[in-house]
């Protein structure tokens, strides 16, 4: 039989999460800091500026984000949410139930600190597919104008601020979970690895990730050949300048020696 439903909740903060100091002796998980709150709910926070509420009311939720904001690297002006019903079902444990909720055949730390680990991936990937969609709608201009023979127009720094964007979400993934790579929860507990591949099935996470990364080398290789191609017509209109230089003094010896 399932038992009535419980909300998960993942927020994305901010570009990263700095939880030195925050150790608590009773915490049940460092990587991330996971542990349970004075109502019975439970927290868990992320270096990679996600956090994640289990059985935590909308009022609490916020009292712990406003304690947390002085920790916020980079908070954003719109936060990413990602939410999931949790049920449990001693008898059996599928990902989704007919009602949509993830089936757990409980809802002990272990499992939690999975279902947790995958949607805060899960919300930070979203936040990058959205910054990255916006990033590459920019290529198509760009693409359409090097066909016609000819370099887009507007500031060189435009370029490079969008390498810069591209480098930093190329860093938020290398900061997150390796998906490759077992949670840590799973090294004392492997019997939860059926868990952890259904999870990571279920929310798409390595083809999003890759998706992401493949859209990135794209940015990275239009941008810096734009980049390479506006420092070059630079560079040759400096070297006309010169000889155009060069010339004007030659002329001006040689008036200055006839008129001697």
């Amino acid at each position: 039989m399932t038992e009535p439903g419980t909300i998960i909740r993942a927020l994305l903060l901010g570009e990263g999460l700095d939880l030195k100091g925050l150790e608590r002796q009773d915490a049940f998980s460092a990587n991330p800091l996971a542990f349970t709150t004075s109502g019975s709910g439970t927290a868990m926070l992320f270096k990679f500026g996600a956090v994640v509420f289990f059985n935590m009311t909308p009022i609490e939720e916020e009292g712990l984000i406003r304690g947390l904001e002085p920790r916020i690297q980079g908070p954003l002006g719109e936060r990413e949410v990602e939410t999931a019903l949790i049920a449990t079902a001693p008898d059996e444990e599928n990902l989704l139930s007919k009602s949509g909720a993830i089936q757990l055949k409980a809802t002990d730390p272990d499992r939690l600190l999975l279902v947790g680990e995958a949607l805060a991936v899960s919300v930070a990937l979203a936040y990058d597919e959205r910054r990255i969609a916006t990033a590459f709608d920019k290529i198509e201009p760009l693409a359409a104008t090097l066909i016609r023979r000819r370099l887009p127009p507007g500031p060189k720094s435009a370029m490079l601020e969008q390498i810069g964007e591209a480098l930093l979400i190329q860093k938020r993934l290398a900061s997150r979970v390796d998906l490759d790579e077992k949670p840590d929860v799973l090294w004392d507990h492997p019997e939860l690895e059926r868990l952890w591949a259904k999870l990571v099935d279920e929310y798409d996470l390595p083809a999003r990730a890759r998706a992401v990364e493949r859209k990135l080398a794209v940015i990275r290789e239009m941008a810096e050949t734009v980049t390479d191609l506006v420092a070059t017509r630079t560079s040759h209109r400096l070297e006309i300048l010169i000889i155009v230089l060069i010339a004007f003094e030659i002329v001006i010896a040689l008036v200055d020696r006839i008129l001697k």
